[in-house]
């Protein structure tokens, strides 16, 4: 548990609250390291394998690499509220961004691969419908000769619209279970990380 009035009795407001939301990270994620308003900055080899940190508000930031002036710096990834976009597209250096949006949380190490597994088994429901879409539209041309036209129709037998129906249904049950393994199995970043 949080003790906010000790936190606060010493500190100026945003920093109580900075100092409190590093405490809560801290207990919440106990394996991923997080960096309050009066800790160093990390080594910069440490960003060697590690791209993105989650700022106090649980928002997604990119350590800018390559050869521009920028290289080493953070940029935000999504959308705030409250920021101009000219202050949201602006670069910002660690010491910054910890002092604005503090505290800083690098990601899990299995984050990237369980978002493509989710990016992944969202494009594989989207082409499943598509692909029933395509079909229940009527006929459609593919770049070829070849007419494609709906599987049942208005004259279809009803045990026909019953096997296709069922088949539509089987195929999106398949892709929505898909989806939800791999959000059950993911450690993302939610618009809640910040509380938790």
């Amino acid at each position: 548990m949080i003790q906010l009035p000790t936190l606060a009795a010493d500190q100026p407001g945003d920093r109580a609250a900075q100092l409190a939301v590093t405490q809560a990270r801290r207990s919440e994620h106990p394996t991923r390291t997080t960096w309050g308003p009066y800790d160093a900055a990390p080594a910069h080899d440490y960003w060697d394998w590690q791209a993105f940190v989650v700022d106090g508000e649980g928002d997604l930031w990119i350590r800018l690499t390559g050869d521009g002036p920028h290289k080493g710096e953070w940029q935000l990834r999504g959308y705030k509220l409250r920021l101009p976009f000219e202050e949201k597209s602006k670069p910002a250096p660690w010491q910054d961004l910890a002092a604005a949006y503090g505290p800083l949380t690098d990601l899990p190490g299995d984050w990237y691969r369980e978002r493509n597994e989710i990016l992944e088994a969202v494009a594989g429901a989207m082409s499943d419908m598509d692909d029933i879409l395509f079909h229940a539209w009527g006929a459609h041309r593919l770049g070829t000769d070849r007419e494609h036209g709906p599987l049942v129709d208005d004259d279809a037998r009803d045990d026909d619209i019953v096997r296709h129906a069922q088949n539509v249904a089987d195929r999106l049950t398949q892709q929505a279970a898909r989806i939800r393994t791999a959000l059950a199995a993911a450690h993302l970043v939610t618009p809640s990380e910040h509380t938790s």
